[in-house]
């Protein structure tokens, strides 16, 4: 995303002007003392870009300015924005927008901040698409993300600068610590939009699909308990003489309408129907007793019939001898009418007739009416119930009503069948297409370690002691960390300096992965404020601390780092980069930097606020 800020503009409470202009395409360095305004410079461009609440000082700084305003170079276009100062800790809402190239007056309130930031989000590629992609405690999922979130990726505040552990500004913010992991594959070309939306429509359907199932499954699970507590309702109404007892299998919505009904109903009669079905279930027994004896009894004869076979097998070898035995007029005879006898009993000692069949299906039978017999006697009171009083009375049959209404809603039926809206949601899933990221993630992350490491090996020197290490992203945490050579061992890197570097080559090489991969999300510039914190600390004046000639190199060697970056930029990708720099160093640090340019030198009186503003309120 093509990005950069021309100037930062402020006006006085009288009118008065202030312009600090920058290099679209280059390393902008303010250098100077402390307490000179440098680092405001950086909260003002926050607060112009919508903030919601500022870090601005109302010494010196707010007291005297009535506007903010940014003159910025955005995706070919010149934009004017402006925002009203704050007062004391309440951030403004007065906002003035301009399309033009100069400001020629004071700023006046001439948008809304709802206009003003669709217009922002238009020009950083921000749509309805853009949301978040899973909740947290202060991101709610699917909603639109923040251009402001990206800017996570432009800023290297001192308060990281050497931080060990914390790579990016604001996470102690619980939204941006929050948005961090859910706007990182996105910034980087990890996945894009299109995919996005098809990921969340497929797990909202999947979702959906799930909750359904759920749902399903419950109401199953409940009605096979319905089941047997509406069997025992039944028999309690009909002990009462509420319901006919003659009618056991009484759906729940019949049992509600008879419960309904019989509220100002005598009782009836419930003990004809439970003596029909026991004697009905007595002479379904005593038949499958009778059953039961009959095959013992015709196994018994089939064993019998065994022993006459046996005692007939001598006949076989007779027939087979029959030609040279000697006949008498009454062979014949007699052979035939045992050969008659010895097929019979053959067939009758075979391994299944069809009286073998029919008895086992009247068992069947006469089981499955045993079965749905004593089903229905569980139903039935087996004797007369009477109510205390009338108090018992009505509480049982509002108890009753109770437990009804709630079985006959989980039986109420959906617009269309489960398995119908299952298949549909089966079918709509499978449609959608979902490209999985993960090894598109692998190939980035290594990107951005092998363009970490190369940046790395330019200042190699500086880092003395890891010099030869691997650097490693930690995608997790979102960090870069420096691996010892030939091990899995991760380094716990120490001195501030070695921070500070590693600080510079994480946000290089995440640069230089966005404009690779041609992010629309990610500006291309980048703010950093006293990378050489490590050498002068907190020193309020240069002059009270002299670096040393290899404190001198280390600065000059990330000077270099940048100003290289800036000419990879211009030669690799053909695009321009800009960075503003606000250091204490002298500027003999970075002379004949080709691509580094000195702004101003907050020293000498001169600072972010000229000093006859001052002067004014003090005379004022």
């Amino acid at each position: 995303m093509k990005f950069a800020i021309d100037a930062v503009i402020l006006f006085s409470n009288v009118g008065a002007r202030r312009n600090i202009e920058f290099v679209r395409n280059g390393v902008n360095v303010i250098t100077g003392g402390s307490n000179t305004g440098k680092t405001a410079i950086l909260d003002i461009i926050d607060y112009c870009f919508l903030a919601s609440k500022h870090r601005l000082p109302d010494s010196v700084i707010n007291e005297n300015v009535s506007w903010y305003a940014l003159k910025l170079y955005i995706n070919e276009k010149e934009f004017i924005l402006a925002r009203r100062s704050p007062i004391e800790n309440h951030v403004s809402r007065d906002y003035f927008f301009s399309q033009l190239s100069e400001l020629q007056s004071v700023p006046s309130h001439n948008i809304a901040e709802d206009d003003l930031r669709r217009i922002l989000e238009t020009e950083f590629g921000i749509d309805d698409r853009v949301i978040v992609p899973f909740g947290g405690r202060a991101l709610r999922a699917g909603a639109k993300l923040s251009f402001r979130y990206f800017f996570l990726f432009n800023t290297v505040s001192q308060d990281i600068i050497t931080n060990s552990e914390v790579f990016f500004d604001k996470q102690t913010e619980e939204r941006y610590r929050e948005a961090l992991p859910r706007i990182f594959d996105l910034a980087l070309g990890i996945d894009d939009l299109e995919n996005i939306a098809a990921r969340e429509r497929k797990e909202e359907l999947i979702r959906e699909l799930a909750r359904l199932t759920r749902k399903e499954a419950s109401l199953a699970s409940r009605r096979e308990g319905f089941d047997s507590e509406t069997k025992e309702i039944l028999r309690k109404a009909a002990a009462f003489g509420l319901v006919d007892g003659n009618d056991a299998n009484l759906s729940i919505a019949a049992l509600r309408q008879e419960i309904e009904t019989a509220v100002a109903e005598s009782a009836i009669s419930w003990s004809k129907r439970y003596e029909e079905v026991s004697s009905k279930l007595f002479l379904v027994n005593r038949r499958i007793r009778s059953i039961g004896r009959f095959t013992q009894e015709y196994s018994l004869y089939k064993a019998t019939l065994r022993n006459a076979e046996d005692s007939l097998k001598p006949l076989d070898v007779i027939l087979e001898k029959s030609s040279e035995l000697v006949k008498t007029d009454a062979f014949d005879d007699l052979i035939s009418g045992l050969k008659t006898d010895l097929l019979q009993v053959k067939r009758a000692v075979a391994t299944k007739q069809p009286v073998d069949g029919q008895i086992a299906e009247m068992v069947r039978a006469l089981k499955a009416d045993k079965s749905a017999l004593e089903a229905e006697l569980a139903g039935l009171p087996e004797s007369p119930t009477a109510f205390e009083s009338a108090r018992d009375r009505w509480l049982f049959i509002g108890e009753t009503r109770g437990k009804l209404n709630a079985y006959f809603e989980a039986e109420l039926p959906i617009p269309r069948t489960a398995n119908d809206e299952i298949e549909r949601l089966n079918t709509q899933i499978d449609a959608i297409k979902v490209r999985d990221v993960e090894e598109r993630r692998e190939m980035i992350v290594r990107t951005i370690e092998e363009i970490a490491l190369a940046l790395l090996q330019e200042v190699k020197f500086s880092l003395e002691n890891y010099a030869e290490y691997q650097t490693v992203f930690n995608y997790k945490e979102k960090k870069l960390q420096l691996r010892k050579p030939r091990s899995s061992l991760l380094e716990n890197v120490g001195s501030s300096s070695n921070h500070m570097f590693l600080h510079l080559f994480h946000f290089l090489a995440l640069h230089e992965v966005a404009v690779n991969y041609k992010s629309r999300f990610i500006p291309s510039f980048l703010v950093l404020d006293l990378p050489s914190r490590p050498y002068y600390g907190e020193e309020k004046v240069l002059d009270e601390k002299k670096l040393s000639h290899s404190d001198t190199a280390k600065i000059s060697a990330a000077f270099k780092l940048l100003n290289n970056f800036v000419t990879r930029m211009n030669t690799d990708y053909a695009t321009d980069f800009q960075m503003i720099v606000f250091e204490h160093v002298p500027t003999s640090i970075f002379e004949e930097m080709r691509n580094v340019h000195l702004i101003e030198e907050f020293r000498d009186g001169i600072a972010l606020i000229p000093a006859n503003w001052t002067e004014r309120v003090l005379n004022d």
